[in-house]
């Protein structure tokens, strides 16, 4: 598996954008959806990381959990937002992903978006966070 991203080739057509033959596969086998590899990291953190949203948006519409954590407690939507994956931060966050998510570092995917310069995904992670807490009170 030279120059792969996972030790499971499901999360590595995530990561490469493969569409189509992750499809094939996941419809036969549904559980491939929720698979997770050497890092415990899921499909949906693979193409979160690599920005393809088609593949976001059909394993979200499988029903895929959300929030799941990796080893070191990253939840697709820190990947996402540290990425500067602005268009899956937003799809994420309408299928109710924990905004406020702490991973082992103690770190939200506020940190990684701010610390990153990725202003317009800080907003979207203030708008629908803490700040919204604040506003109803």
């Amino acid at each position: 598996m030279d120059g792969s991203v996972s030790n499971v080739e499901i999360c590595n057509l995530a990561y490469t954008g493969e569409l189509e033959q992750l499809k094939t596969l996941v419809l036969s086998n549904k559980s491939l959806a929720t698979i997770t590899d050497q890092d415990n990291r899921t499909v949906l953190h693979w193409s979160c990381s690599a920005g393809h949203k088609d593949i976001v948006d059909f394993l979200l519409s499988l029903g895929v959990p959300v929030d799941p954590k990796d080893d070191v407690g990253w939840t697709p939507l820190h990947i996402a937002a540290s990425a500067g994956r602005e268009e899956i931060v937003k799809v994420l966050i309408g299928k109710g992903a924990q905004v406020n998510a702490i991973n082992q570092n103690g770190c939200s995917p506020l940190h990684y978006a701010a610390s990153r310069n990725r202003y317009e995904i800080a907003w979207m992670l203030l708008d629908n966070g803490e700040r919204k807490k604040l506003l109803l009170i």
